[in-house]
Formats: structure tokens, sequence, C-alpha cells
């Protein structure tokens, strides 16, 4: 899936939005009450802006973030394809996204095509699922798998 560059327009953020978006990047559980006495406003102005921001998509998900302590092994999947045909690449994406164990897709400039993030119970687990999913797409011309032994930073907070 494509986006049309042309019909991106930026969300005007003022001092206010910023501030509660830095607060809710650190710590979603607080009250607009909470939030509101930190940052100078009403609960009622905490919730609408909240609200516009999510309504916006400037928010995009409330999520609780895990450790992947314990939960099996994360792999950094760097894609090439054979042919950049939209179709293939259109299905590509369609296919990660459906695919839970795949938790991030990027699409990249350089010579790879995708970089994918990818969590799976053991390398085994890995190996089974590399030849039945990207092995098997005639349109991948290959794939290099990075696992990652231990996270020096994991930061979901956008500075703002």
């Amino acid at each position: 899936m494509t986006t049309n560059i042309a019909t991106i327009t930026p969300v005007a953020l003022d001092s206010f939005d910023r501030h509660i978006l830095r607060i809710v990047q650190q710590d979603n559980q607080m009250t607009h009450a909470e939030i509101g006495a930190e940052v100078g406003l009403s609960l009622s102005a905490v919730r609408r802006r909240l609200n516009r921001l999510r309504q916006d998509g400037v928010i995009a998900k409330d999520v609780s973030l895990l450790s992947q302590d314990g939960l099996g092994v994360r792999l950094i999947v760097a894609v090439t394809f054979e042919r950049e045909i939209p179709e293939a690449i259109d299905a590509f994406v369609a296919d990660m996204r459906e695919t839970p164990e795949v938790l991030q897709v990027y699409h990249v400039s350089g010579p790879l095509d995708y970089i994918l993030i990818v969590q799976g119970p053991s390398l085994q687990w890995y190996e089974a699922w590399g030849k039945t999913v990207l092995m098997t797409n005639p349109n991948i011309r290959r794939y290099d798998t990075h696992v990652v032994w231990s996270c020096q930073k994991f930061e979901t907070a956008l500075p703002l």
C-alpha cells in the first residue's frame, strides 16, 4: 500500500499538545487530572486534546510494552527483492502485516528493500519460519538475519 505524499498534511501542535504527548509517551496510565496538573490545563481540556490527537492520528495506539526477556528471540531481517514489482511488494507487505511474529516492517533506501523485526520462540523456530515464509516467496532474492543478543536501548517516545 503506497501513500500519496500530497495527501499528508502536518498536524499543528502547540506547546500544550507537545507537553501532553511527552507525558503520555512515558506513562499513558496517568489520569487526565494528573496530566492537567502537570501541564496547567483542566481535566476536560486534556481529555479534548487527547481525543483530538487520537482522531488526527498523532497518537496511533495506547499500548503496554512488554520486556522481551524470557519471550524467545528477536531477529532483525534484511530483505532484498529480485525485482521491485509493485504488486509483489504490496503482497509482501500485506503478508507481513498479517504475520503476528513480524513486529515491525520498514521500507528502506539503499541496497536493501525491507527491514523486519521478528520475534519468535527459538532459533530453530526461525529457521523453519524463514524457509516457509521467506524462502518460498519467489520475489525475494535474499534475506539476511541478525540475532539480537541484547538490547542496549529501546525507546518508543519520539522527541518533540
